[in-house]
């Protein structure tokens, strides 16, 4: 029997949608195939992207508030250079998180030097993390300014006073409190001023240099002012040791507390630092 042209005509419509279905189903198959794909790549190139954000962040801080706290510390021996009236100066710097949670402020100091000369390597020293619990606090003494000093790219500096600011950066408010005390070269505490330090609104990304200190006997050591220049009027300047730096004293000599200052390690005083003597 011959088939009708509508019965060819309907076989014809029948196979090409069959053929058009199969076709498409095919397409869907490869298309959600390659989505699912590009899906875990981008997931593992996500996973990715954040494990390198976090090694990147381990090392840098983001900050919106800065604090610039003015310092003035005699260290090795009493300003005497004629930029203060001759005496003993040390400032301590206290830094409070009022806030409830844990976090990481940077500090680092720059130096007050004179009007007109050439910027030096030590000038400004690289920053240093700073952990802070909720509601807690910590000091910066002078000789912990002193430490920001040593090491820097392998030196060393001894100073025997130094003037300039701690610079503080904070994610967060903080209340910075500044404590300054001076007295003749010898003798108590004779001026005591306190100062709350104002913050400046200045959005910041910090690289943090390494919290290290140098190891006794590693790196070069300098004095500044260099010894037997007219800064030390003849005085013979003494040779800091121990602190939170650790400052090592040269061969034939030993570190011992320094009776002059106020921090004395048998009376639970952390870091205190010393004089070398032989």
């Amino acid at each position: 029997m011959k088939k009708s042209a509508y019965q060819s005509r309907y076989k014809s419509n029948f196979n090409t949608a069959g053929a058009m279905q199969i076709v498409s189903q095919r397409s869907v198959r490869r298309i959600t195939m390659l989505l699912g794909l590009a899906f875990c790549f981008g997931f593992i190139a996500m996973q990715q992207v954040v494990r390198a954000e976090s090694v990147t962040y381990s090392n840098t801080i983001k900050t919106e508030y800065q604090y610039a706290a003015k310092v003035a510390c005699s260290l090795l021996l009493p300003h005497q250079d004629g930029s203060l009236a001759r005496g003993t100066y040390r400032t301590i710097v206290n830094i409070h998180n009022p806030g409830d949670k844990k976090i990481t402020i940077a500090a680092k100091v720059a130096l007050a030097t004179q009007m007109g000369s050439e910027p030096g390597p030590f000038d400004v020293t690289p920053f240093k993390g700073i952990t802070l619990q909720p509601d807690g606090a910590v000091g910066v003494n002078c000789f912990d300014v002193a430490g920001y000093f040593c090491p820097i790219d392998g030196v060393c500096v001894d100073f025997a006073f130094l003037e300039g600011f701690l610079v503080i950066k904070s994610p967060v408010p903080l209340d910075v409190v500044s404590v300054y005390t001076a007295r003749h070269t010898d003798g108590d505490v004779e001026s005591i001023d306190v100062e709350t330090v104002q913050p400046h609104k200045i959005r910041d990304t910090v690289k943090l240099g390494s919290t290290q200190s140098s190891k006794p006997g590693e790196g070069k050591r300098i004095d500044y002012p260099p010894k037997g220049s007219a800064a030390y009027n003849d005085y013979k300047p003494r040779q800091m040791c121990g602190g939170i730096a650790a400052f090592p004293c040269p061969e034939g000599m030993k570190c011992v507390d320094d009776p002059t200052d106020d921090c004395d390690p048998t009376k639970g005083g952390a870091d205190c630092a010393g004089i070398c003597v032989k």
